[in-house]
């Protein structure tokens, strides 16, 4: 079958067809249960990237790996927890700024919002630091609970070993493919609201459309083209984000998140810009109406403690 869906997409630029939800789906889970040999997992990957997918392929590519996550005991902690925001980073880290997620999660969480973050180390194309690293370096063990109990950090090879034993093959090939944008979105406790990092804007269409043909589709949504297509909102210059509201904004709705620095960032600023990701965070779960309602928040003291 393999060979099959490899054909499909792969007869050049006049003969390739795309794949529809079922094949992708299926396509996915011959991956992830590794039937399919290197050579087929890089071809399926790199014929999909130059041909381009779509969202039908990103939705099948998605319920795939969700499913395999269902099926996982393993995927829920010991203690139940059940967070109101997942946070959705890119998996292949940083490579020219520092992330803030990490402080700004627990900046959160102290106010009582309930926060799953998730990675893996080594992705490429970026190969850098990413949620994992930032929560290691706080002295905090994968798939544990911050001293808040309120943010947790899990790993990719603890809920989905299966795409995880991937990577090496996503090593050799060195280029993004439709895992990187798939893997952020999985969610793997189902919190009901979702922030997705995004470097494309053109993206988002086809991820919302994905996201909203799945079993379990979230009630809130914000795609955010933060810094290096991460959540981060840029510090010198506005971030452009994109809104769904399952009640509020039922289309998905362009918004701006303007500048919160002038000038060059000194050290001090970092503060700053935690502050006002935190803030992000509670208007993506909504916990306010608004970004400025969020940060406004943050400045009382029950958030300063």
């Amino acid at each position: 079958m393999i060979k099959a869906l490899i054909k499909k997409i792969g007869t050049g630029p006049s003969g390739h067809r795309d794949l529809s939800q079922d094949e992708a789906r299926e396509a996915a889970g011959i991956l992830l249960s590794h039937q399919a040999t290197p050579a087929q997992v890089g071809a399926l990957l790199l014929g999909m990237r130059l041909k381009g997918e779509t969202a039908k392929e990103m939705s099948g590519f998605l319920t795939g790996l969700r499913e395999r996550i269902r099926q996982r005991v393993s995927a829920q902690p010991k203690k139940e927890f059940f967070p109101r925001l997942d946070v959705g980073e890119p998996y292949d880290g940083r490579s020219r700024s520092t992330s803030h997620t990490v402080s700004a999660a627990t900046l959160a969480g102290r106010g009582g919002l309930r926060i799953c973050l998730h990675g893996l180390s080594g992705v490429p194309v970026k190969m850098g630091p990413g949620v994992l690293e930032a929560w290691s370096s706080l002295e905090r063990m994968e798939g544990t609970l911050g001293v808040t109990d309120n943010v947790i950090c899990l790993s990719q090879r603890t809920f989905l070993p299966e795409l995880a034993d991937l990577l090496p093959i996503r090593q050799e090939l060195g280029l993004r493919t439709l895992w990187n944008t798939v893997e952020k979105a999985a969610n793997p406790l189902q919190a009901p609201a979702q922030i997705i990092g995004v470097f494309h804007e053109p993206i988002v269409a086809k991820l919302h459309e994905a996201l909203m043909a799945q079993e379990i589709p979230p009630q809130r949504l914000l795609f955010v083209a933060g810094v290096e297509g991460s959540t981060d909102l840029h510090p010198h210059r506005e971030t452009i984000c994109y809104l769904y509201d399952r009640e509020e904004f039922p289309s998905i709705t362009p918004m701006t998140i303007p500048s919160g620095l002038k000038g060059p960032s000194p050290p001090h600023d970092e503060t700053t810009l935690i502050r006002r990701q935190a803030a992000l965070f509670l208007f993506a779960a909504g916990v306010t109406s608004d970004f400025q309602e969020a940060l406004a928040s943050l400045s009382t003291p029950s958030w300063s403690d």
